[in-house]
């Protein structure tokens, strides 16, 4: 309720948010991916999209979308698919392991699954059922929420293009505990020219999710607003 509310507050605030909303029901799919990138981006920045001379970081950002066509990408952001792309690179050991992976819901063996695991698709953010105990499941809650997921193509929403074409599936994968944790933490490293520069770690993602920034010697650093 107060996430909904949250949202009605803003569109208020901001009604060019109303544009960023039908585009995640499928409207404006057909729009040149430029004009929809520069139209997003003064919506949530309030300034005029420079893709001749981008200069700050989120300018970059849309740059790469429009860009970047390394076809390895399309591999990257698969999440069943990159499993083997990272295992070629550092090792097997370094990946969760995957329980199975299929088209469908109703392909689903779950008697043939461990009593906890997590359920998420391939292809997009979001679609993601975290099982603690099986006999708990809501079947019908956790088909409804992955169909729904396998619906949506995530390319539209930003137009990150490597998402266009990833083959919609479902995986389930080993269930990772954290003393003391509902979910583990996220760690995400972002680097520049192939070298790491900060980190950004994610807590309580089944709640309020909380983003900090650190540098290198875990200094925390607040980026949020100052950025662009």
């Amino acid at each position: 309720m107060k996430k909904m509310k949250d949202k009605l507050i803003k569109i208020l605030k901001n009604p060019g948010y109303i544009f960023i909303a039908l585009s995640r029901l499928g409207f404006f799919k057909k729009m040149n991916d430029e004009k929809y990138l520069c139209i997003v981006y003064k919506i949530r920045t309030g300034k005029t999209l420079n893709l001749e001379n981008p200069k700050t970081f989120n300018e970059k950002l849309q740059w790469l979308k429009l860009y970047d066509r390394k076809i390895e990408y399309t591999t990257m952001v698969d999440k069943y698919a990159v499993k083997q792309y990272v295992a070629d690179k550092i090792g097997e050991n370094h990946i969760i392991p995957t329980l199975g992976v299929w088209d469908k819901f109703e392909d689903i063996d779950f008697d043939k699954l461990p009593n906890n695991f997590v359920l998420k698709c391939t292809h997009d953010s979001g679609g993601l059922v975290i099982c603690r105990d099986k006999s708990k499941l809501d079947m019908n809650a956790a088909k409804k929420k992955l169909n729904k997921s396998l619906k949506r193509n995530y390319f539209y929403a930003g137009r990150e293009w490597p998402y266009k074409d990833v083959k919609p599936r479902i995986i389930a994968e080993k269930y990772l505990e954290e003393k003391g944790k509902t979910v583990p933490e996220d760690y995400k490293v972002y680097c520049f020219n192939g070298e790491p520069k900060c980190v950004l770690v994610c807590l309580n993602r089944e709640s309020e999710l909380v983003l900090e920034w650190y540098d290198l010697e875990w200094n925390v650093f607040d980026i949020g607003a100052k950025s662009n």
